[in-house]
Order: structure tokens, then sequence, then C-alpha cells
């Protein structure tokens, strides 16, 4: 039995299941509109804020004669301190369109938040608390006066993960999810082989285990690459879904895939059952995806760094986000580590279980 003829014959078989087909192309596209809308204004609220203007007052301040190297570290930082002798802080945010206030007296430091501007309000106190720590300690080892103050305060920009909105990154990581529950398209072969027979003809065939496993992955997995590139390339037209590296994006996608179809044969080999393949294949992508992020966002997961590191779909997901938002991640070397780990295990596993089985020790 030539392996060419298998790999046509499968899929033939794999695209008659209309629909396994239809939900590896219509679910993902419904899923991305649902969640993107729903979660807009969670993830709205992580976007970087680019340079804004806080007020200040100094009243007689430790560091009075030291303002001017506070405001350039906060220019740095991407804050214009602007000061304002008189006036209530509250109203001089309101009418000035500041985006927090500032009190300095003797030893300690007031910031008064706008509601409006949260998370610019936030990073206003983290740079006064690094100026008031650092700079008192540093005031307090000077031995001689004069001594420049600066170098005691943060001047550095703080970085930032550029913004990310509830679109991309559904749009991204759902078609990866998709993806890897791509084994439903293969229920097609697998029932199709147990209908007719075919797999007690596959113990006497010529053909080698490692041809019988490979004339089922090729299939599968040429099928779902190609069911996620449809996917991709309608919601990208549909949501205009950005994609920061799409070769690199599109080779990470495809390793899961191969990975995922390599878990769900494995199944298959070592307990032939096609629903306790299936059914353990959708509860292993549902936990790595849980500790992954694709239905809690991982930006704000409050699961420990150590467990979300055991998710394969972590991994990837960090990557094609990071992907998307900066065009760089180094979850990539770690997705890519992952998958082919498991692409070589499951493989083995499930050829190994077959040439067994085949010599009747199993």
């Amino acid at each position: 039995m030539n392996i060419l003829y298998l790999i046509k014959n499968n899929c033939k078989l794999m695209f008659r299941n209309k629909l396994a087909v239809a939900v590896l192309l219509i679910a993902p596209i419904l899923t991305i509109a649902l969640l993107s809308s729903a979660f807009k204004s969670l993830l709205s609220s992580y976007e970087a804020p680019d340079e804004f203007t806080v007020g200040y007052r100094d009243t007689d301040s430790a560091f009075s004669e030291s303002m001017d190297d506070i405001k350039e570290a906060g220019k740095e930082a991407g804050i214009i301190l602007k000061e304002y002798p008189d006036g209530e802080p509250e109203e001089l945010i309101k009418n000035n369109n500041l985006s927090a206030f500032a009190v300095l007296s003797k030893n300690e430091y007031t910031v008064y938040k706008s509601a409006d501007f949260k998370t610019e309000g936030t990073i206003t106190e983290y740079f006064f608390e690094r100026v008031m720590n650092e700079g008192m300690n540093a005031a307090l080892g000077m031995m001689t006066q004069g001594k420049e103050m600066k170098s005691a305060l943060p001047e550095t920009k703080i970085d930032f993960m550029p913004a990310i909105d509830s679109t991309d990154y559904y749009g991204i990581i759902y078609i990866l999810y998709f993806s890897c529950c791509g084994m439903i398209a293969a229920t097609g072969i697998l029932s199709s082989e147990k209908k007719n027979g075919i797999e007690k003809r596959y113990q006497v065939c010529t053909v080698s285990s490692v041809g019988l496993y490979l004339s089922r992955l090729l299939p599968t997995v040429g099928v779902v690459t190609a069911a996620a590139g449809v996917v991709t390339i309608v919601s990208g037209f549909m949501y205009n879904i950005h994609w920061g590296t799409p070769l690199l994006s599109a080779m990470l996608i495809i390793l899961m895939i191969i990975a995922c179809a390599s878990f769900g044969y494995m199944l298959y080999s070592l307990f032939p059952t096609l629903g306790l393949t299936v059914t353990g294949l959708f509860i292993a992508v549902w936990v790595a995806g849980f500790l992954g992020g694709s239905f809690e966002t991982y930006m704000y997961s409050s699961l420990p760094e150590s467990v979300k590191n055991i998710s394969p779909i972590y991994h990837a997901n960090r990557a094609l986000v990071e992907l998307s938002a900066m065009g760089h991640s180094d979850y990539v070397k770690s997705s890519c580590v992952f998958s082919l780990a498991l692409i070589a295990i499951c493989s083995a596993a499930a050829i190994a279980a077959d040439m067994l089985r085949k010599k009747g020790k199993a």
C-alpha cells in the first residue's frame, strides 16, 4: 500500500467531515468577535501613556535646590513637571488638564491623582517614591556640599510593553487555540478506519509504522494549517488584526499545530478509542489554554509565573502577542523548544505503540 495513496485518501476523508472543517473556519472568527468586544475596555487600560504633564508645589522640601535635576529626570521618564505655587490640587488638575499633582514638603510627598489618568497617576507616584527614597539615602551620605543628586534620581525611561488591544490579542490567540484543537478534523479519518475495519488491515500491510503515522499526521497538519491560514486572512480583513512578523508567527503556529496533532495521535495509539482521544485532547488543550491566557488575559493573570510556564500555549501566546506589539519576543525560543519536544516525544510514543501492537505485544 503506497503512503502517498494513503495521504491522498485521508485528505478526502477529512474534507468529507464538513462539520469539523466548518468549526475550524467559523468558530475562531465568532470567538474573536465576541471576546474582543467584551474585553475591549480591559485591554485598553493597558495602553502605555505618552508624555504627560504633572503639576507640583514645593513647600520648602529637602529637594528645593535640586528641582532642575528632578525635572530633567522626570522628562527622561516621560513626565513634564510644571510648578503651581497656589491653588487647590484637585482644581488645578481639572482646569489645567494635568495628569496628576504632587505636593512636596520637607520629608514627604503627596500625589493627587485624576480618575481619568489612573495609569499616569501611578507612574507619578512611583517616580516621586524613587526621588524621595533614593534621593534621601544619597543625601545622608553626602560629605561635601554641592554634590550633584542627579545620580540618585531615576534617569532611564520606565519600560512599558506597547499597547495591545483586545482585537489583536484575541485575534491572535484564538487562531492558535482552535488550531491546537485541529485534531477534530482527523475524526473523519479515524471514524472511517473504525467503520470499515481498515485498522486491522494496517496490522498486516507493508506500510511501516512510521509511514502509517505520517499518512495520518501530514494530512491533518495540512488541513488545519490551511484552515488557520484562511481564518487569519479573513479575520485580518474583518477586524484589522496586526501580526508583527507574519512569517515567524506562522512558523510558531504551524509548530504548535504539528505538536498538538502529534499529541492527539499519540493518545489514539495508546487508547485507540476516538471518543477518549478527542476528549483527552480537548481537556489537555483547555488546561494549557487556561494557564496560557486563552481565557484569562495573561497580562492580568493571577497565576504564578512558574505555573504558567509549564503550558506550551503560554509560551506561544506570549511570543505571538509580543511579536505583534513589539516585533520581538524572548518567548520565541521557548515556544519552539516546547513544540519540537512535544513533536519528538509524542511521535516516538505513537510509532512505538503501533509497532508493539503489530507484533502482538500491546
